[in-house]
């Protein structure tokens, strides 16, 4: 029960130093800006701003690909998941290095040779343009509703250390470098991706070792196993559980397999380096980057338990609900090492930046090569080209910056556009798998097995919506104290959560319920990816299945296409063998009926 005393947390305010800091990080982006939109104008082509030329190096590529994962929700989100529910998060790193495999080996060697500019121009290729049409729309409606939900949440951040409205200019700052940085093109969203990485390192790390000084690794590991938050395996089998060993490595196995080998943010920067190899050591060495940052992130949650053990923010009125804990934790850690809430911040703001950078150029991408480039001449120059889809970029950070300015409240929205990025994100990639993997799936089928994907995954949203507003889903948390309050010793604080019930703290219960409504959001990724599979290839084999000799080979994944080989051998060899009998039939009948001949003309005789 949250305790009814509020006790006010006055505010650290930037100092001398983090303002210089956050000045020079600022600079810093303003003068990748100033280079690649003014000095540096040399791929001013579609090629020179989806791709950056091609001809970008393992190294930069890399570093941008784990920028790309460093949102708000790794820094802030992480942190906050693992003092609630505990260490099972580390099992994203399972899901990584499974989804670096996958994507390698069956869909970066499709968009490789085929090098498309716009990833659902490969569904026209495959399927029909209907397809196209459709994938398109919902990833555009799906970008633009998150699109504004991504400066949210540093927003809040930074409400914590300067006043309301200091900080909505902050997050309207940030809007505006991104889109200019977008208008810079993917080297400038690369640059700044190189800067927002060694910030999100330091920003991650250092909290984590400071907060240590006080209490010591071996104090923070005791708090957190009498806690009951080290866990390394969690076999729940409750679909409601969304932090379960087979919810953090299956579900997010589906929704990072989309975000890695599938979206058009990811496929630019695979595609802008000349070979497949360098494409793969770059998805190579982001897992082990993006691996480190998680772990990072993990970590600092431990810290921010064994800092607030005895003593839980929100229910000592602290904080208004717990996505303001790790802001809280750096407050107060502030007034012992002063700074350190400044670069935190700062490296959020850099993460922010780079990813509303990313998503602005992919969007504009889309959008121009969907529904602007089929209106326009054959025989539009490209720098024109390249002006327009500029253009779309300051257009598309106009509307996000309009959004995080005049909205009051993104609460909701924050909630809904999540769940629908996870529904399009599983039927995108469901449609995808379908088109690569199995080559008699067809155009009924695709379509078919997207729209009722689509039905399916949208019921189990609105449900599980409505059963969360009236209070028949909750997620379950670990014990959470505020006996210790006031109280500075650790060994005092090991104590008090040693002899506090779990009962007495716990989270609300999740209640039964009659239907589907259980499955947590974290499934809905799968969901969606599965049923798509599911209802496709049927329909395909239904409705006939899809002429692979009149296609490109170059549409399937290499393994399906050593399946195509060998039934095509297959029938090549029936087809030869089936000639060969005909052939030896014929020489017997030919055979027979000269001997009948000879035997006639000996009888004659």
């Amino acid at each position: 029960m949250k305790n009814n005393t509020n006790i006010p947390s006055s505010p650290i305010y930037f100092n001398l130093a983090e303002y210089c800091l956050f000045g020079i990080i600022l600079g810093v982006i303003i003068g990748i800006i100033v280079y690649f939109n003014i000095v540096n104008r040399k791929y001013n082509t579609v090629n020179g701003f989806l791709f950056g030329g091609k001809n970008m190096s393992v190294i930069s590529v890399s570093i941008s690909l784990i920028a790309s994962h460093l949102t708000s929700i790794t820094l802030l989100g992480v942190p906050v998941e693992i003092y609630l529910r505990g260490t099972q998060y580390w099992a994203s790193a399972l899901s990584l290095i499974i989804v670096t495999f996958l994507s390698a080996i069956i869909y970066l060697p499709v968009f490789h040779k085929l090098q498309l500019n716009s990833s659902f121009e490969y569904l026209e290729i495959r399927f029909s343009t209907h397809t196209r049409t459709i994938a398109a729309v919902l990833f555009v409606i799906s970008k633009l509703m998150l699109l504004p939900i991504v400066p949210y949440v540093p927003l809040l951040a930074f409400r914590l250390v300067t006043n309301p409205f200091a900080g909505r200019i902050t997050a309207v700052i940030c809007v505006m470098c991104a889109t200019l940085s977008a208008v810079g093109g993917l080297r400038a969203i690369i640059s700044i991706g190189i800067v927002t990485t060694f910030l999100a390192i330091a920003g991650t790390a250092l909290p984590s070792g400071l907060a240590l000084l006080p209490m010591g690794f071996k104090r923070m590991w005791e708090l957190a196993s009498h806690s009951g938050r080290l866990v390394l395996y969690d076999p729940d089998p409750e679909l409601e559980h969304h932090t379960s060993f087979f919810a953090v490595t299956l579900a997010l196995s589906t929704n990072w397999l989309w975000k890695i080998g599938l979206s058009q943010g990811s496929l630019q920067k695979l595609l802008s380096v000349p070979t497949i190899t360098q494409a793969r050591i770059c998805l190579t060495v982001a897992c082990v980057g993006v691996i480190l940052m998680k772990l990072l992130s993990c970590f600092l949650g431990l810290a921010v338990y064994a800092w607030f053990a005895g003593c839980d923010p929100l229910l000592s009125g602290k904080i208004q609900k717990h996505e303001q804990l790790v802001p809280q934790f750096l407050n107060s850690l502030s007034e012992m090492f002063p700074g350190i809430c400044g670069i935190f911040i700062i490296s959020i703001f850099s993460a922010t930046t780079g990813c509303i950078a990313t998503l602005i150029n992919s969007i504009s991408g889309v959008l121009f090569e969907e529904y602007i480039r089929p209106w326009i001449p054959q025989s539009t120059r490209e720098p024109t080209c390249c002006r327009i889809m500029k253009l779309l970029c300051v257009l598309v950070g106009l509307y996000c910056a309009s959004v995080v300015w005049f909205s009051k409240d993104l609460d909701r929205l924050q909630h809904v556009a999540s769940g629908v990025t996870g529904v399009t994100a599983g039927t995108l990639l469901g449609l995808f798998t379908l088109g690569i993997v199995f080559p008699r799936a067809n155009c009924s089928g695709a379509l078919s097995g997207c729209l009722l994907s689509l039905l399916l995954c949208g019921w189990l949203l609105i449900g599980a919506e409505n059963a969360l507003a009236t209070g028949a889903l909750t997620f379950q948390g670990k014990p959470l104290v505020v006996l210790a309050c006031g109280k500075t010793n650790f060994t005092f604080v090991a104590n008090v959560t040693n002899t506090i019930p779990v009962t007495i703290t716990q989270l609300p219960a999740s209640k039964p319920l009659q239907s589907l409504f259980r499955i947590s959001f974290t499934y809905c990724p799968f969901a969606g990816a599965i049923s798509v599979l599911l209802i496709g290839i049927p329909m395909s084999y239904l409705t006939g299945k899809s002429r692979t000799e009149s296609m490109n080979p170059d549409v399937f994944c290499p393994l399906a296409q050593s399946m195509l080989h060998k039934s095509a051998s297959i029938r090549s060899s029936t087809v030869t063998i089936e000639a060969m009998a005909a052939h030896n039939t014929l020489e017997v009948h030919m055979a027979l009926d000269e001997a009948l001949r000879h035997l006639k003309e000996v009888i004659d005789r």
